[in-house]
């Protein structure tokens, strides 16, 4: 509760300071629609010339892009504002002496003390998509499927925040390597199914970076619901990403030794 509460009043801060500029958030909103309207109209027009993409229909790839929206908009909502800039104002510029002197876990204070409000509107954009696809859908899904995306959801949303994590982490090694970046170009291709991939590319995606797991696997079971290995591998992977992200985490606290040194 103490952490739920800190995160609320970190949010409420950021959300005070991006309505300063409510400018802002109409100029956010239509670039995220202009986006989003693109990607569908390139779906659309590639589903003009088939019937099926990687076998993928059209309604499927419908609630694909949807929940990658979803997730794009909690990445940049949350985990972006924190951790793109943790190699250069946690490391570098010394950001993280003042974390480890507060009473609370310092791994959630860098993972959550600032956010992007504004960003806020793919998620609302995304869960409209995903909708929208779920509406034409051979068959509408039960409340079982959709409960079970939203635990997939909610599963790729932990993973992203890990995945994430490691990649800051490793500052504590290389301070000037910005793999977060490198992270962010790579996150595009989950936009697409994971099937379109060959196979190597789709073993590098699900266990090494596991993109698949994060858009495809949670648009797959709403889609095609009744596959709970489907649901129980994203579980493993989030648990796994979770495990790795605090070790290296803590392996680089105890390799740290202030922006003063």
């Amino acid at each position: 509760m103490k952490l739920l509460k800190l995160f609320a009043t970190s949010f409420s801060l950021s959300l005070r300071q991006a309505l300063a500029f409510r400018a802002n958030l109409v100029f956010d909103a239509v670039l995220s629609v202009v986006a989003l309207a693109s990607t569908i109209a390139t779906v659309l027009v590639i589903f003009s010339r088939t019937g099926r993409l990687a076998g993928w229909t059209q309604p499927e790839v419908l609630v694909l892009i949807g929940t990658f929206e979803l997730l794009s908009g909690v990445k940049t909502t949350f985990v972006d504002p924190n951790l793109a800039g943790f190699p250069t104002r946690g490391v570098r510029e010394g950001q993280l002496d003042h974390h480890l002197l507060q009473p609370a876990p310092s791994m959630f204070l860098v993972s959550f003390a600032t956010a992007a409000p504004l960003a806020g509107v793919q998620i609302l954009l995304g869960l409209a998509v995903v909708l929208a696809g779920a509406d034409t859908l051979a068959h509408y899904p039960g409340a079982g499927a959709f409960g079970a995306w939203t635990v997939l959801v909610l599963a790729a949303t932990v993973t992203t925040w890990a995945v994430g994590m490691i990649s800051a982490s490793l500052a504590f090694w290389a301070p000037k390597l910005d793999l977060h970046s490198l992270f962010g170009n790579v996150w595009q291709l989950a936009r697409y199914p994971a099937d379109l991939y060959a196979r190597p590319l789709r073993r590098l995606f699900t266990y090494v970076l596991p993109l698949a797991v994060i858009a495809s696997a949670p648009a797959r079971t709403l889609a095609r619901p009744g596959d709970p290995a489907l649901l129980l591998g994203a579980l493993a992977m989030m648990a796994t990403t979770v495990l790795v992200a605090n070790a290296v985490w803590r392996a680089g606290l105890r390799r740290y030794t202030g922006a003063s040194s």
